[in-house]
């Protein structure tokens, strides 16, 4: 079937994609074969439907083929780590994702952080790291040098997935979160096949876990959603977090009494560019309370999928002593004079 005839299928209300039509929607979306109105029609009809697991598989396949490669090893790969996740929870945190990628990378993990500029909150990944003196224009070459030299290194979605241009006025336009919202996370262009990802719903846990799993190419990954309604682990109660370890899933909740620590019902409220930076500089400086606790809680989560840590007690020792034995801020000062 033509792709054209695929998307006519889905606009018309038709069944759900398999898994190489997806592909192959999704791949002549990528090179332009669609007008604005009709991708328009397409993500509007797959929003009013609701993706599947396999729809997701594809089009993140189709995406991940069309993105730059970084010229790493799959040896490199299998032990690179992403915290991106979704956005688009509006809890109006700082960067909480970010803040606890440098100090899980600091604690001993190789992490390739996917992420942009603000899109649906007043400060993205992109503008903190920009913020914090750190480069954020890598090309593939640049970035998988950084990764090998200072064991982290942050990947501009924009200039990486080149192809997403296409795309991105009909993504303006639209009232409403789109797939991609969805497919970034899944999308890392470095190849990682450790991962947190935060998802914005409770039902986006099963979906992007099942997706990943019908990939099948996640060493270990844990979708995560707190019920408070971040897209983080959370320090107010529960967090619903889907495990995948290549195609096989399972389902289980976390507290923060289960990593040691404290529940917070503060709201960890964030700002611009700089407050957000003030933010993360006190916390790898040593500042206690609810912001450094739930940096370690979801650093605990990147330390057990990155293989650093056995479990989120363990993970939750080893994000400390990063920040408290100054690994975090020489992590920083390093990532910044390196490219000053």
């Amino acid at each position: 079937m033509e792709p054209v005839e695929l998307l006519q299928g889905v606009v018309d209300g038709g069944d759900a994609l398999v898994f190489d039509d997806a592909r192959a929607l999704m791949s002549a979306l990528l090179e332009g074969e669609f007008s604005e109105n009709e991708m328009s029609a397409l993500l509007s009809a797959l929003h009013e439907r609701g993706e599947t697991s396999a729809e997701l598989a594809g089009f993140s396949d189709a995406m991940r083929g069309a993105a730059l490669k970084l010229p790493l090893t799959d040896a490199e790969r299998d032990t690179l780590v992403d915290t991106c996740g979704t956005g688009g929870d509006g809890s109006g945190t700082f960067n909480i994702s970010t803040a606890v990628a440098l100090v899980a990378a600091a604690a001993g993990a190789r992490i390739a952080k996917h992420g942009n500029r603000a899109v649906t909150s007043r400060c993205g990944s992109a503008d903190v790291l920009g913020a914090l003196g750190i480069p954020t224009e890598h090309t593939p070459e640049s970035a998988a040098e950084t990764l090998r030299r200072d064991g982290f290194a942050f990947l501009l979605a924009p200039r990486m997935h080149p192809a997403m241009k296409v795309v991105a006025p009909v993504r303006r336009a639209l009232p409403f979160r789109t797939v991609f919202n969805l497919l970034g996370p899944m999308t890392n262009p470095a190849g990682a096949r450790r991962q947190v990802i935060g998802v914005y719903s409770a039902q986006a846990v099963a979906l992007v876990a099942d997706a990943l799993a019908f990939s099948g190419h996640m060493q270990h990954a844990l979708v995560v959603h707190g019920l408070s309604g971040l897209d983080e682990l959370s320090l107010s109660g529960e967090s619903i977090v889907a495990e995948v370890k290549g195609v096989e899933v399972r389902q289980f909740t976390v507290t923060p009494e289960d990593a040691g620590l404290t529940r917070s019902q503060d709201a960890l409220a964030g700002g611009d560019a700089e407050q957000n930076a003030a933010i993360l500089r006190g916390i790898f400086a040593g500042e206690v309370g609810p912001a450094r606790d739930i940096v370690l809680l979801n650093a605990a989560a990147v330390l057990m999928v990155s293989g650093v840590a056995v479990d989120l007690h363990a993970g939750v020792a080893a994000a400390a002593a990063a920040i408290d034995s100054g690994r975090v801020v020489r992590l920083l000062d390093q990532l910044a004079g390196a490219h000053a």
